[in-house]
């Protein structure tokens, strides 16, 4: 079984990046825009803000082949090229009595205004593809790895830097 699974996993990966594009709308939600590219199918729906708070985008996507892997890399892709980069928002685990799970699908739920930062979370970026003691993360495809993406040295200097800032 684990084989199996590791199976999927590359198969997705392997599978090259495409644009979305988008679907013919569903006559039983029709305030719903649906999109796919190689990897994934995406429901976009508008939801507006009744309480005075900010207007929100659902996000509900799956993959084309209803597996459950789903990397943080392509949901921030997802996010960014359908609402956009600087637009922030949450993957919610609800209360257990709200809690949907049915199919194999995941949400995003982003607030529709791309200077709202929500008050948790990081306050600046840091990307890296190195590999310091335990903390292991995944290289980038090579036409997909960020200009900002920090080299195993730089990472190094900036831990240094901290631990020094904190003695």
């Amino acid at each position: 079984m684990k084989h199996k699974k590791h199976r999927h996993t590359q198969d997705l990966l392997s599978t090259p990046w495409t644009p979305f594009v988008p679907c013919e709308k569903d006559p039983n939600d029709p305030d719903c825009d649906i999109f796919r590219n190689s990897r994934y199918q995406v429901h976009v729906r508008r939801l507006k803000a009744h309480d005075g708070g900010p207007d929100l985008i659902h996000l509900s996507f799956r993959r084309l082949y209803r597996g459950t892997f789903l990397p943080y890399r392509d949901k921030m892709r997802i996010k960014d090229e359908l609402v956009g980069p600087e637009c922030e928002g949450v993957e919610l685990f609800p209360a257990r009595s709200r809690e949907v799970g049915t199919s194999n699908q995941f949400h995003l739920w982003i607030i529709d205004d791309p200077t709202f930062r929500f008050p948790f979370g990081f306050t600046r970026r840091l990307i890296t593809e190195a590999t310091i003691g335990d903390a292991r993360q995944e290289p980038w495809p090579d036409n997909e790895r960020p200009a900002d993406c920090l080299s195993e040295e730089e990472i190094r200097a900036l831990l240094q830097q901290e631990q020094r800032r904190r003695s």
